[in-house]
């Protein structure tokens, strides 16, 4: 008798681990069934290429069909195909992507095309990361950035398969597309771009920033604490972003992060530290150095920045960190919109000595038509540019985007 309850006891027991297996592989098959690979794997050599071409034509095709519904065409599309190097791992990431000029009858609204690609693209695994006043050779445009995004091994990705640029019958004009209620005296004598440095080290002044209801600039640090949320909050308040590039600075005790651009660096290591850099802030639309005074002025560095970054169609603001830079000069040598620093308004961190800064920025831009200042992701900074913004309209300034300023 106790053997026949022995037997029962095992087979039991083998009964109930089958069960436990059953539902094992049915729970994680179901799972991978409900969350297919957006990528293709390609072993190579150097580890594996992790390919979202695939992916990334999928939203192609759903972009292409919004449009043909509402016959729209392209003026103008360029397409790339990228590739750049994964961070802490052997490899790369290749992904296609495209930027097309879409000109839309004026009684049209951008909203209602911006509703018809979100519904689009989500249908293909995408979604749409930002919808922003921008420019596109020298016409006011809004540009939408659609795309993907998805984990590798705990690393997050986040690429950008199309920058869809519409313009109207007429130029959008990207201060009503950003709901500003500006308030000039008289008529507008100039243009201030402010753009603030150093955003991710902090998180207080991020939400200060993007509630001034102006165009502002965010330069956002790549691999800080508070980076994603920066491009994130500076992109959903209407926003411009780009990336805040570290670059080697003369007194090597000054130089603040780890990852920087440096003269000792081969070409190739140059050329992947801007590529994963890029790669590491969502949404950006050009690039301004982080410190530099070093880097900035020697040529073949910034020969090998910028090419990287005319290959990603990104701009280059210089920052000025040296007066003998030659990054503005480098770049417009290769063809790449630019811009400079004219001043920078917080090396003295209190309120009052930032509005000082700022009516020095008023002048220049009164005397010369456009000014292009650099602030830095400080409480005190953004207390000091929202009290002075009546007062820079009340003189006929008015508050762009630095992308607007760019030659």
């Amino acid at each position: 008798m106790a053997k026949v309850k022995d037997r029962r006891s095992i087979w039991l027991v083998i009964i109930v681990a089958l069960i436990m297996v059953s539902l094992y592989v049915t729970f994680f098959h179901g799972s991978n069934q409900q969350d297919p690979a957006k990528h293709n794997l390609e072993k190579t050599g150097a580890g594996a290429v992790v390919d979202f071409t695939d992916a990334t034509k999928k939203i192609h095709i759903a972009v292409d069909s919004v449009l043909a519904k509402k016959g729209f065409s392209a003026g103008e599309i360029k397409e790339l195909t990228k590739e750049v190097p994964r961070k802490n791992i052997e490899g790369s990431i290749r992904w296609h992507t495209r930027q097309l000029l879409i000109t839309v009858p004026a009684e049209v609204s951008v909203e209602s095309i911006k509703e018809s690609f979100q519904l689009a693209v989500h249908n293909a695994d995408g979604q749409i990361f930002s919808s922003q006043p921008d420019t596109y050779q020298g016409v006011a445009v809004v540009r939408i950035d659609i795309g993907l995004k998805d984990q590798l091994a705990k690393e997050d990705v986040t690429i950008i398969s199309d920058r869809v640029y519409l313009t109207q019958g007429k130029p959008l004009n990207p201060k009503a597309s950003n709901k500003i209620d500006a308030k000039y005296d008289g008529s507008i004598k100039g243009k201030m771009a402010i753009i603030i440095d150093d955003f991710g080290y902090n998180k207080e002044s991020i939400s200060a920033f993007a509630a001034l209801n102006r165009p502002i600039t965010f330069a956002v640090i790549p691999y800080r604490p508070f980076s994603n949320e920066a491009a994130a909050k500076g992109l959903s308040s209407g926003n411009q972003v780009i990336l805040h590039l570290p670059m080697e600075p003369l007194s090597q005790s000054a130089q603040s992060e780890e990852l920087t651009v440096s003269v000792n660096m081969s070409d190739e290591e140059i050329q992947s530290m801007v590529k994963q850099a890029i790669q590491s802030v969502p949404g950006i639309i050009g690039v301004n150095n982080h410190q530099g005074s070093r880097a900035t002025a020697d040529r073949r560095v910034m020969k090998d920045v910028l090419a990287v970054l005319k290959a990603n169609h990104l701009f280059f603001v210089d920052s000025r960190t040296n007066s003998q830079s030659i990054a503005a000069e480098t770049a417009k040598q290769m063809g790449i919109q630019t811009g400079e620093n004219q001043l920078f308004l917080d090396n003295t961190d209190e309120v009052s000595a930032v509005k000082a800064k700022l009516r020095t920025a008023l002048d220049m831009a009164s005397q010369h038509g456009t000014v292009t200042v650099i602030g830095h992701a400080r409480m005190n900074t953004a207390i000091a540019v929202k009290e002075m913004i009546p007062e820079i309209e009340s003189q006929g300034i008015q508050l762009v985007f630095v992308s607007q300023l760019l030659q």
